[in-house]
């Protein structure tokens, strides 16, 4: 078993992490690093902890034991002002978008400048013509251009899904989040979709991490892949090294590119699949 290599710069640590929800455990990371500039999709199926993990990044869960640090800072150990400094750092997309639909496109943009701007500020409308400028690039580079007047409502679901992208960048944050981004959007627009979020965050150097169902699109957009089953990481490594046997432990003999396995994994030290039909808890599959 090859054990991930180190991570230059790392900004996202996880140590000895769990979360409990009554009597289960949502979330047990032993170690986990993420560097600046990564572009990270998580795999697994529903109730893996992809988004348990990804709320205990943004600082929204905290967990029950363990370590966590983004930039160096424990944002379960630090105070009020500065972990809402902390926030800032951190843009989420969720699943649901959670723009106001009765806003217009422009409005649900610049609320992604809230950090920088003060409350009653943007309660009336008066931010600095220097973020109302940005805005109207952003628009542009998500390709939502002329659209800034219209309300989030009378947007299809592509370009809602634009929208999202547009206020996450607004943010400027180091670290963007993304929740299942297409679960409601067909296949040629997810692609898109997951194509304009890459431009985006490359064109910035921002850490990506995505929560995804589609092993197909991760590869192709992934620089790292995280396998997650029952809280656990069972896979760290690179696109190239998920193979269908691979995938079939992720998603538990369920789904591996779109096509069913038949009870075949992969243990770590084989050559080729063996009959299992389900991986014992502890396995763990690194690539990198």
């Amino acid at each position: 078993m090859s054990i991930p290599k180190p991570v230059s710069e790392p900004l996202i640590e996880l140590s000895g992490v769990h979360v409990i929800y009554g009597r289960a455990c949502a979330l047990d990371v032993d170690r986990l690093v993420i560097g600046r500039g990564e572009r990270v999709f998580l795999l697994g199926r529903s109730g893996s902890g992809k988004t348990t993990l990804m709320r205990v990044i943004k600082g929204r869960c905290n967990p029950n034991t363990g370590r966590v640090q983004v930039g160096g800072k424990d944002p379960f150990a630090s105070g009020p002002a500065e972990r809402r400094a902390m926030q800032r750092r951190i843009a989420m997309i969720d699943q649901a978008f959670y723009l106001v639909p009765r806003m217009r496109v422009i409005d649900n943009i610049l609320t992604g400048c809230l950090g920088r701007v003060s409350s009653w500020k943007s309660l009336l409308g008066w931010y600095p013509q220097s973020e109302w400028a940005e805005a109207e690039r952003i628009l542009s580079e998500v390709e939502l251009h002329g659209l800034g007047n219209r309300k989030v409502e009378t947007l299809s679901g592509g370009q809602r899904q634009r929208a999202a992208i547009a206020r996450a960048l607004m943010q400027d944050a180091e670290i963007i989040l993304a929740d299942e981004p297409i679960s409601n959007l067909d296949p040629e627009l997810a692609e898109d979709a997951l194509d304009l979020l890459v431009q985006c965050v490359g064109r910035r150097n921002v850490t990506l991490v995505v929560s995804l169902h589609q092993p197909s699109l991760a590869k192709r957009f992934a620089t790292r892949l995280i396998g997650l089953s029952e809280g656990a990481v069972i896979y760290d490594g690179p696109p190239e090294k998920l193979t269908p046997e691979l995938s079939g432990i992720v998603y538990r003999n369920t789904l591996a590119n779109g096509e069913a396995l038949e009870g075949k994994v992969l243990r770590d030290d084989a050559a080729r699949p063996v009959e299992k039909k389900t991986p014992p808890p502890n396995l763990r599959l690194f690539g990198r």
